[in-house]
């Protein structure tokens, strides 16, 4: 059987594959709303009625998991381990949570049930992947590939901190000179001029003029600096500053080939592992679009459930993306083909983010000269302002 037979076992009764996008689009439409409806059933519920709770660290959530793999895979009840998770937690809101898990698990809950109750927190890809575990009877191998995923997810936001800290402080460390030198050492050098006969340079006096003005009305710049940053980011936050926001991430030339990298992978990565976990692909690819923060990447994943709907293969919908990287769709296509998607997308996944720390890397090394270069051109510039009366002061004490 082709990836196309097998695929369209998901489709609606009497679908045909279409050729245009918009042809696909529109016979997917009503499909895609039952789809929607039917998976959000399984995983979402009346958020309305209940109070929106604060998501547990990433950190918390990763040892959870952890902890939880290790004992169930060692033989131990999950209402024990729950249990002796909670009396060693240190957090108060983890060992709350825990402590509310056992107790569900207790009264007779599914573990996937007592996560529903703290959707909020957990997330519905947790939620999800453990209910799949326990249906096929493989929870710990579920739980320990989700570990898995958490832990390199959280490995990877370290790279980019860890990447990004110098460039970072180095910008700090310049605006506290620039500040320094605009309210402190200016202000002697004003004095200076001021009782001198020497000409003033127009650069000095320029500068000389804009920090009066700012020492004046520090006040008023201030007061601007944040309007301007909140009127910034409303904007990003409003539907049409996001969306212009995300597609200049994916379109820049410096940032364009690492955010690609970085979020095809964790994208296939997510992907791999809740389909290797025996969660529909419908389901899959409508858990990844609610969980996507980028626009374009909601809307890939929007594509692939058309094109799963009327029978095509997922990877079709890749050819009119501008989110993924380059031969993306073929590696795809190819576990497709074969009928090992799920391990194919993991194995791909991972391809794409340890490719894109390494871009990462190669992109700060070479922002890095560049940064301190032009930061030594401004903090060189305003040296170069206030010494250059000093020459003339020089002269004409040498006449």
């Amino acid at each position: 059987m082709n990836p196309t037979d097998a695929l369209r076992r998901s489709a609606l009764p009497g679908a045909t594959p279409l050729r245009s996008a918009a042809s696909l689009r529109a016979a997917a439409a009503p499909g895609r709303r039952e789809a929607a409806q039917s998976a959000r059933s399984k995983t979402t519920v009346a958020r309305s009625r209940r109070r929106r709770e604060k998501p547990l660290d990433k950190r918390d959530v990763m040892m959870i998991v952890t902890q939880l793999s290790i004992m169930t895979r060692s033989g131990v009840e999950v209402a024990d381990a729950l249990r002796s998770l909670a009396d060693r937690a240190a957090k108060p809101a983890v060992r709350e949570s825990l402590r509310q898990l056992h107790v569900s698990v207790e009264e007779g809950n599914l573990l996937s049930q007592a996560f529903a109750a703290q959707r909020d927190r957990f997330g519905d890809i947790l939620v999800a992947t453990v209910a799949a575990g326990e249906a096929s009877g493989q929870l710990p191998d579920v739980l320990t590939r989700l570990r898995t995923l958490l832990r390199d997810e959280l490995r990877t936001r370290s790279a980019i901190r860890s990447v990004l800290s110098y460039p970072t402080v180095l910008a700090i460390v310049t605006c506290g000179v620039l500040f320094a030198m605009v309210f402190f050492v200016l202000p002697k050098f004003a004095g200076i001029y001021a009782a001198s006969r020497a000409p003033v340079p127009w650069v000095t006096q320029l500068l000389l003029a804009g920090g009066t003005a700012l020492r004046t009305y520090w006040w008023a710049a201030a007061a601007a600096a944040g309007l301007a940053a909140v009127g910034v980011w409303r904007a990003m936050r409003s539907p049409r500053g996001r969306a212009w926001l995300d597609r200049a991430a994916y379109r820049l030339p410096l940032v364009r080939d690492v955010t690609r990298a970085l979020g095809t992978g964790r994208l296939f990565r997510l992907q791999g592992i809740l389909l290797e976990a025996g969660i529909p692909l419908l389901e899959v690819l409508h858990l990844t679009e609610n969980i996507s923060r980028n626009s374009l990447m909601k809307s890939l994943n929007s594509d692939m459930q058309e094109a799963v709907l009327v029978g095509q293969p997922m990877s079709s919908a890749f050819a009119e993306s501008e989110c993924l990287p380059d031969g993306a769709m073929e590696m795809v296509a190819t576990g497709e083909a074969n009928g090992q998607l799920g391990d194919v997308l993991q194995t791909v996944g991972e391809f794409f983010e340890s490719e894109g720390e390494q871009k990462l890397k190669d992109t700060v090394k070479v922002a890095e000269p560049a940064i301190i270069v032009a930061l030594g051109v401004v903090v060189g510039s305003i040296v170069l302002a206030v010494m250059l009366p000093m020459l003339n002061l020089s002269s004409v004490g040498g006449r």
